[in-house]
């Protein structure tokens, strides 16, 4: 299996299947232009077989895989996955001018351990030229954990399905909103995706990832509650994506470029009020990742819960 996070691969028909912790969700793409969807289906996982990224009760996550796998017809195809969020990192890294496109892989396997320390000990990677960069030679690198990724990959073998190519959550997701945005690659894009009670900010800009974050939210601060100065838990979103878009224009930009989009993925309550908070607070433009509802032949809507699928499957259509 190859960890391929680059959206420029050749065109492969597979199955797109996604495993998280809350369920396995398969969803089939006929067309992008216009995006026609074919089938989109979940199986539900009882709390605790993935906990963080990680397969804790693999026994139980194969029965269940097997017998969706039988459902819906998949035995013995190619499938593409998302890598855990929570095992992905991108860097925007810079190298000698000396090193040509070719050697960009091999360079940077030396560099690991030696001058560039990821937070894994088992990384697998790809690695591209940033070609927005003309001043300096700079090139992104995302990296995954390896033994994570097999874990996923040993589930899929396990019901006889061939694990091909692992994705991550960020690219499917701007995958997506470019087929509905038609961005230019001028914008500055702070994509925020939201599962359940987690939240991870990526930021894009000439259609390169150069950003990847989990963000902390707290909980509610009742202690004030007399004086009218609780927390919310929309207050705490909204200032840690303030922090973030600081450190995005003064840290990655030294002040002369910012975020001009603001981008939200995922079933969050008050969202409309969000944007309109982000909007207002810092002068960007704000949106959901798809514009429009998607639909399945049949008429049904295609739940929101589905985008991560949704991109991943426009990977190679």
């Amino acid at each position: 299996m190859k960890f391929t996070p680059s959206f420029l691969n050749k065109r492969t028909r597979v199955a797109t299947v996604t495993i998280e912790e809350d369920a396995i969700r398969m969803v089939e793409v006929k067309s992008t232009s216009p995006l026609h969807v074919i089938c989109a289906e979940e199986r539900s996982l009882p709390s605790g077989i993935i906990t963080d990224g990680k397969i804790v009760d693999a026994d139980t996550l194969v029965s269940i895989l097997g017998e969706v796998v039988d459902e819906w017809k998949l035995s013995r195809k190619a499938v593409r996955f998302l890598a855990p969020d929570e095992y992905v990192i991108i860097r925007k890294l810079t190298y000698p001018p000396d090193v040509r496109r070719d050697e960009l892989k091999g360079h940077f396997f030396i560099e690991i351990g030696s001058t560039l320390y990821l937070p894994f000990e088992d990384p697998v990677f790809d690695v591209v030229p940033y070609t927005a960069s003309t001043e300096t030679k700079e090139a992104i690198l995302i990296a995954s954990k390896e033994s994570i990724l097999n874990t996923y990959e040993d589930v899929f073998e396990d019901v006889k399905m061939k694990p091909i190519v692992a994705d991550i959550g960020p690219l499917a997701l701007y995958r997506l909103a470019f087929s509905q945005h038609e961005f230019s690659g001028e914008e500055h894009i702070l994509l925020l995706d939201v599962k359940n009670d987690s939240y991870i900010v990526s930021i894009f800009h000439q259609h390169f990832p150069l950003f990847m974050r989990p963000v902390e939210v707290a909980e509610p601060d009742e202690s004030n509650y007399f004086s009218g100065s609780q927390t919310t838990k929309m207050d705490s979103l909204i200032s840690e994506i303030e922090k973030l878009i600081n450190f995005y224009r003064y840290n990655m930009n030294q002040g002369n470029e910012g975020i001009t989009h603001v981008l939200l993925n995922g079933e969050l309550d008050g969202w409309e009020d969000l944007l309109k908070t982000l909007e207002l607070r810092f002068e960007v433009k704000t949106s959901t990742v798809i514009r429009e509802t998607i639909y399945l032949e049949d008429g049904k809507a295609i739940p929101v819960r589905f985008n991560r699928a949704l991109g991943l499957a426009l990977k190679e259509v």
